[in-house]
């Protein structure tokens, strides 16, 4: 009936905790009433009206808390928790209800009726009793509260409290009562009782409102007091991030979840942008365990931005992808060149027409620069497949690897494979340096022996050269 989560340990203890808490209730409840009628205490009445309320609380806990236990499903994505704020809340109506009753009679017998009241030691042990078991069950409440973070046993932990409070104004009424007997000649203490019934009304007004106000507020999204602010700080304060335009909290039961947005340098890959969201959600985990982050990247402009990324980010905003992008000073005015990829399929009128918008649209963006020069080139494929080249190309390798040796005296080939794709025959060259190289000087040297490769060898397409560091013996 109530899905897997009963079978929980956790959820089996909520269960169990709730169960001796409504037997402790409706024991409670009949003790009062029974002495409460024989005695006429409108303070033990009041207690015993109270007692009911809370076995009625303690039946609605019951469900809420099997029913909020219930996992996640397509009709509920964030679970049954609330279950728990709703039925505080139900209890908070019960309570203010009872309390009015009870202030309602206190008053009348206060100012208009007199009641003979028999303070017996059945009044007082009976309430004596109720202390030491609400004492009990609080604690043992409270404790399942605080492991599970539940707030419907929360609200049962804290009426209890309250009820031991209550019960002691009662005991402190019927005192006076039984002074007043004893004495003969003080009227006002015979009202004590009253009185006492009248203080139990009005703070089981304020603890019940303040149960219903703080459910009210979970129900209506208001976000948890202070944590927001707590995440706002440990997430701002995680590498990567640049700002924080909007956090938002909602609770549910024992969780909670945020959604945030999180600014980024715009010249962050998306694999460093999905990085820092990560990081941010651990951040988030640090400040509370339950609550359940969404982190939403948008990437903006910074100070750090140097203007090659600036040219590169504004591109890949308007669609395009480039590299090798470069700005230059002239005089007081800047020009950029840059190398624009385009589609294989496209005509050269086509391309240049997109290289044009690309132009105006970085201007437009960038007011500094006044000309922009632009590098057609067809774009790489997004996947490709290589092929074993046939057999007897052992004499084109040994005749790459003399090539590399004559456009460059300091590199060795050590390593030639060569597969067929699309365009022909593609190389790929393991080539070793001195260890010391500048890796600037290296990335030169092999522009120089690739450009050497394609003029001694045609048909080769793609070349890529792999560099080593030499072993020194």
């Amino acid at each position: 009936m109530f899905g897997k989560a009963d079978k929980t340990p956790g959820q089996r203890e909520k269960n169990r905790v709730t169960i001796i808490s409504l037997c402790a209730a409706v024991l409670l409840t009949s003790a009062k009433l029974v002495v409460g009628l024989l005695t006429g205490s409108l303070g033990l009445l009041a207690e015993a009206a109270h007692s009911a309320l809370d076995t009625v609380a303690s039946v609605v806990t019951f469900f809420s808390v099997r029913v909020a236990g219930r996992p996640a499903d397509e009709d509920h994505p964030y679970g049954h928790a609330r279950v728990e704020n709703l039925s505080a809340v139900v209890q908070g109506i019960l309570l203010i209800g009872t309390a009015a009753w009870i202030s309602y009679e206190a008053i009348h017998r206060i100012f208009f009726v007199s009641v003979e009241v028999e303070p017996t030691v059945w009044a007082f042990a009976v309430m004596g009793a109720s202390i030491l078991i609400d004492l009990w069950r609080s604690r043992m409440l409270a404790r399942a509260a605080r492991r599970y973070d539940s707030r419907a046993l929360e609200a049962d932990a804290l009426n209890f409290r309250a009820d031991m409070i209550s019960s002691s104004v009662v005991i402190a009424g019927l005192a006076l009562v039984a002074i007043s007997q004893r004495l003969g000649d003080a009227p006002f203490l015979q009202r004590a009782d009253a009185v006492a019934a009248l203080l139990v009304g009005f703070f089981i007004f304020y603890k019940s409102g303040g149960l219903a106000a703080r459910s009210v507020n979970v129900l209506l999204d208001r976000a948890p007091v202070g944590l927001q602010e707590r995440i706002s700080h440990s997430a701002e304060s995680v590498p990567g991030v640049v700002g924080m335009p909007r956090v938002r909290l909602r609770e549910s039961g024992d969780r909670k979840f945020a959604d945030i947005v999180i600014s980024v340098p715009r010249t962050a890959s998306a694999a460093e942008g999905h990085e820092i969201s990560e990081r941010v959600e651990r951040a988030v985990r640090d400040v509370d365990a339950s609550t359940e982050s969404v982190v939403h990247v948008e990437p903006v402009l910074t100070e750090m931005e140097t203007r090659a990324e600036a040219i590169r980010a504004a591109a890949l905003q308007f669609g395009f992808r480039t590299h090798h992008e470069r700005v230059r000073r002239f005089g007081n005015s800047f020009e950029a060149s840059l190398h624009f990829e385009v589609d294989a399929s496209l005509t050269l009128g086509e391309a240049h027409d997109l290289a044009r918008d690309l132009g105006g649209a970085l201007r437009k963006e960038q007011p500094y620069l006044v000309r922009v020069n632009t590098h057609i080139e067809v774009a790489e494929p997004d996947e490709g497949e290589w092929r074993e080249p046939d057999t007897g190309h052992g004499e084109l390798e040994e005749e790459i690897k003399a090539s590399v040796s004559g456009a460059d005296a300091g590199a060795r080939c050590h390593e030639v494979r060569l597969y067929r794709s699309e365009l022909g025959l593609d190389a790929i060259l393991h080539c070793d340096f001195p260890g010391k190289t500048n890796i600037g000087e290296v990335h030169a040297r092999t522009e120089r022996i690739e450009r050497g490769l394609h003029a001694s060898f045609p048909d080769l397409g793609q070349i890529v050269i792999h560099a080593e560091p030499r072993q020194v013996l």
